[in-house]
């Protein structure tokens, strides 16, 4: 873990990479509608900072579209991090 802190640290560049990794990750299970993310929850208790909150209240399929609007936000951010910190900063 260290090891991962100091390469990070030297180049900040990659974290962009890393926001990509999760944004692509997110668009792929917004798009193949993975269950364990968007599954059936519990009415009872549900947190509205998580996925469950979303598909309670707006319905599966609209989380959906906006937890891929999310991710490809979060893979543009991620791009805009890369090119600024590697062709700016070096």
């Amino acid at each position: 873990m260290e090891q991962i802190k100091e390469f990070l640290a030297a180049n900040p560049h990659y974290f962009g990479l890393l926001f990509v990794i999760i944004g692509v990750g997110g668009l792929l299970a917004s798009i193949f509608d993975w269950s364990w993310i968007f599954g059936d929850v519990s009415g009872i208790a549900y947190n509205l900072k998580k996925i469950d909150g979303w598909v309670n209240m707006f319905g599966r399929k609209t989380a959906r579209i906006l937890f891929g609007i999310l991710s490809s936000f979060v893979i543009l951010g991620g791009i805009v991090w890369f090119v600024i910190y590697a062709f700016y900063y070096n």
